[in-house]
This record gives structure tokens, sequence and C-alpha cells, in this order.
């Protein structure tokens, strides 16, 4: 009877020491998948991600810098000055706004404005196309006072978009049109951008090129050149989309200007993060 009472003392003992064991490995087991768990973490970016698209006037993730700038040109030919800007504030010149004061006393004076790249490390936004050239000739003949000879005038009319189907092709250009952007619309790095020089404003003229005298007919030669070729709105704001390339990386931006007649007014830049 005693040796059964030790049996059942010794084996009720190692049942519960397997319990403890198992229970102390279920332990184990939880403590681990707790620290799993506990030491994920969600992906955060780092210095080398970049945000690859941009909304017009959204400043997340941007760097932005208020201006409150005019440039106006200089008149009769000269350039107008001060009107650099430094996009990325790193030292160097990115884009310049050139307006002229171009014509004369007798053709009339008017402001051609133009939108410059400074280096190959900036580049805007918009489309290249292939650009046409027509050539019109239009004339227009009358009597002179003595209705004994005729006058007649003939007009070389240049333009970007055909006015009849007998208009000839004078040239292709390759260029960018330029993208005139509202708030709220977005752009990638997957655009096209071009590094080069665009008209923002150009101007429409005539000017007589020669005449000569046939019998009783004198004719008149004039060259009018219409500017229909470049047309970013004017007096409203837009934006101007933008790609700087520093050290291989791209950052995206944009420029908020208004174009007026005889001056350019910007408003605002605005630029990635370096660690955007």
């Amino acid at each position: 009877m005693i040796i059964k009472t030790i049996f059942l003392t010794l084996q009720c003992f190692l049942q519960t020491r397997l319990t403890m064991k198992k229970n102390l490995i279920f332990l184990l087991v939880v403590l681990m998948v707790g620290l799993i768990i506990s030491c994920h973490k969600e992906p955060q970016p780092n210095n080398e991600q970049t945000i690859d698209s941009i909304t017009f006037g959204d400043y997340a993730w941007m760097s932005v810098t208020p201006y409150d700038s005019t440039f106006h040109p200089e008149q009769y030919g000269h350039f107008s000055w001060g009107n650099a800007i430094d996009l990325n504030n790193d030292g160097q010149d990115d884009i310049q706004f050139h307006s002229m004061d171009v014509g004369s006393a007798g053709l009339g004076h008017d402001i051609v404005t133009t939108l410059k790249c400074q280096h190959s490390n900036i580049a805007l936004l918009g489309d290249i196309i292939q650009q046409e050239h027509f050539l019109h000739i239009d004339t227009t003949d009358y009597y002179t006072i003595d209705s004994t000879s005729w006058d007649v005038g003939i007009y070389r009319v240049i333009t970007c978009s055909q006015i009849s189907e007998t208009d000839s092709i004078l040239s292709h250009t390759e260029k960018l049109s330029i993208y005139a952007n509202n708030v709220g619309e977005s752009f990638d790095i997957n655009n096209t951008f071009m590094s080069t020089d665009v008209l923002l404003k150009d101007r429409s003229y005539t000017i007589p090129y020669g005449s000569e005298t046939v019998g009783n007919v004198t004719y008149h030669y004039m060259e009018e050149i219409k500017n229909d070729c470049d047309f970013f709105p004017m007096d409203e704001e837009k934006y101007i989309g933008f790609k700087v390339t520093e050290n291989g990386k791209n950052r995206l931006g944009w420029m908020k200007i208004i174009l007026h007649h005889d001056y350019v007014e910007l408003l605002e830049i605005a630029i990635q993060n370096k660690n955007s």
C-alpha cells in the first residue's frame, strides 16, 4: 500500500513538471511572436525616395518661396535686368524672364516676352511639336487718283495657321509648346520637358520691302508677320511646371505668374523638398 502511494505521488509530480514545461514552452512562443510583431514597422520614406508627381497649388512636400516681383522691359530694344531666378537656391540662376520693347516710331512699339532656361539642368513642362510656318499671298488693287494707272499691294503673310488651302509651307521648326496650367492640375516625372527658350508673348507687324512699276501698274510689296504661333493667356494666374536636375536626381516644381501686356508678374515659386 505504501509503495502504491509513493508511485502515485511520483506520477503526479512528473505530470505536473511536464505540464509546467509545456506551459513554459507555450509562454516562450507567445513572447517571441509578440517581439516579432512589435519590431515590425511600416516602411518609411528614406532620403533617397522621391515623390514622382506634384499638383499645382498643393504645398505638400514642397519648399515654397512667395514673390512680389514684376519684370518690366527697358525701352527701345534694351533688355530688362534683374530678372534671373534661382529656383532651387543653389546659388546658380536657372531661368530668366526676358522682356524687350521692340519696334520703331513708324511701326509702333510692342513687348516681346521670352522665358529662358539659363542652363541644361533646368527644363520646362510642355509638348515638343513640329511647328509649321505658312506663306499666304494676298493682293489688293486700286486706281490711282488720276485713274490712269494701278497700284497693287502684294502681301506676304507669314503665319503658323493655314489661311487657305493654297498656302505653302515655308518651314518646320521643333519647339516646346509650353503648358499654361491651372491650380489643381498635376504632372509627373514622366511628362515631357525641354531645356529651351519659350516665347510667352510675341507681336504682329507689317513691314514694306520694296516696290516696282511695270507699265502703268505699280506693285507695293509688304510682309506681314502674324503672332499666332505662341499664345500664353494674358492677365490670368497660370502655373508653369519645371524640372531641375541636381547630381543626377530630379526635383519638380512650378512658377505661378501673370503675363501682362508689357510686363511679367511672378507670384510664387515652389519646388520639391530635397528629402521628399
